[in-house]
């Protein structure tokens, strides 16, 4: 499984280090996070939010580790990165 696309919402998630330096006071804070990417933004990263890290059974449940395993495989993005950049609200 690569990444996971939502057609009725038109979107694609994966999971990818992000530096959310937001969530650390300006400071690098790298971090696992889900990062959605909306067709209409033309495929860069739209926004990201914390990780879901359960599944309804095992087997799904490695699954999930399997994507977050490649995370991994591609550079971390920043939060410069977004479409949407976070606000004081998110600190």
């Amino acid at each position: 499984m690569t990444d996971t696309t939502d057609d009725y919402f038109d979107f694609t998630w994966n999971y990818r280090i992000v530096n959310a330096k937001s969530e650390n006071g300006g400071e690098d804070w790298y971090c696992i996070k889900e990062v959605v990417y909306y067709k209409k933004d033309g495929g860069k990263p739209t926004g990201f939010l914390d990780p879901c890290l359960g599944s309804e059974d095992m087997e799904s449940f490695k699954e999930v580790w399997a994507m977050i395993n490649r995370a991994w495989d591609k550079p971390p993005l920043q939060e410069e990165d977004f479409c949407i950049k976070p606000t004081e609200d998110d600190q």
